[in-house]
């Protein structure tokens, strides 16, 4: 149980840790916004990240992301992984990065499985090798460990620990035949980008012709130039690129993430306006945590007419939350807040909706 200190509320879905509930921060970002970025701050501070991004005026220039930090000499950018080193930026390139991987059997747990070539086959035979769900090929999961979001509920949180390079060698190495799509995600793969799209890039040549998918899973917060690069590579292979719409408000998302969401809002349409190029399977699908008391029916409203305004045949992935990282003060999603969820994307006229994670549902009413 939990109490606003702006308006005194209390509910089993408003966050000690964050401190206040959802509408005093839609309506008073001014004044709670600022306490709550103490929180971020601190949950960054432990780990050594970066607390805010860096914006020295004569700091090296990063344009990987939407932060476009100016790292002064001797530290590193928000992302923990770019860092100016005697006047040069030096971070993970195309042949390093800090990044882990493994082969995990298709159909596998992942936001679009229940539309994209390795769940259901969708696009065979030119994308897909089986007509449903590819039984006996594999998904090659690469995890980046570093991001450009400060999540609250982070459930891959345990990268900020730090991980070591490994080489594209090495990934390369168990690029086997069975293995029909490359999945990035993390962390986030934004801030190695450089790394994941050439190795993308060497995979296809390797691959000499076979179906080999790319697809992504991201917040959407890279420099469009960027993200325009991998949702080119999985338009030309069969992939599908992951965007996960975290809140519709802007003050909800930067409560949750520490950011804005105005760029990857921005970056979104830039994605949906590429959709002609290749109808199925689905390039672009997007996501969203039912997180209890924040991500609530106007957030879900809000974000339902903007996928719906933008193209109804996109693919909305709502997922059930559990409580990790500096949110654990907080239930389960709700079996009602997934029906509400499920009734506002149907009523928005959105075509393809899913529930995942429906094993984490609870009985009660936390809406």
């Amino acid at each position: 149980m939990g109490t606003c200190l702006h308006c005194g509320k209390s509910s089993p879905v408003i966050s000690a840790r964050i401190g206040f509930c959802v509408s005093c921060i839609r309506e008073h970002p001014g004044e709670v916004l600022p306490c709550i970025d103490k929180v971020h701050r601190e949950s960054r501070r432990v780990f050594g990240l970066p607390e805010v991004p860096p914006r020295a005026e004569k700091g090296l220039p990063c344009n990987l992301c939407l932060h476009r930090c100016r790292i002064p000499e001797g530290e590193r950018g928000y992302c923990g992984v770019w860092r100016n080193e005697r006047g040069r930026l030096r971070g993970p390139g195309v042949e390093v990065a800090r990044v882990s991987w493994y082969l995990d059997p298709l159909p596998t747990n992942c936001v679009a499985d229940f539309v994209c070539a390795g769940g259901q086959g969708a696009g065979f035979p030119r994308w897909a090798y089986r007509p449903g769900p590819e039984y006996g090929y594999f998904n090659l999961a690469v995890f980046y460990e570093a991001c450009n979001f400060n999540c609250l509920y982070c459930q891959n949180w345990h990268f900020r620990r730090g991980g070591r390079k490994r080489s594209s060698e090495e990934m390369l190495a168990d690029l086997r035949p069975e293995v029909s799509c490359v999945c990035y995600f993390g962390g986030d793969p934004g801030p190695q980008a450089p790394h994941a799209l050439s190795f993308s890039r060497r995979a296809i040549r390797e691959a000499r012709g076979r179906i080999l998918r790319i697809c992504w899973e991201t917040n959407g917060g890279e420099n469009p130039r960027i993200l325009r690069q991998m949702m080119e590579l999985s338009l030309a292979t069969g992939g599908t690129l992951k965007v996960d719409l975290k809140a519709w408000s802007s003050a909800v998302h930067r409560a949750l993430c520490g950011v804005s969401n105005q760029a990857v809002l921005e970056n979104f349409r830039l994605l949906s306006a590429m959709l002609a190029a290749r109808p199925e399977p689905p390039p672009l699908v997007a996501s969203t945590l039912l997180v209890p008391g924040y991500v609530d029916e106007e957030e879900l409203r809000g974000l339902a007419r903007f996928l719906a305004e933008l193209n109804p045949e996109i693919p909305w992935s709502l997922l059930a939350f559990h409580p990790d990282f500096w949110l654990t003060d907080l239930p389960t999603t709700s079996r009602d807040h997934a029906a509400l969820a499920l009734e506002i994307a149907r009523s928005a006229g959105l075509k393809r909706v899913h529930l995942g994670n429906r094993h984490l549902l609870s009985e009660a009413y936390t809406v």
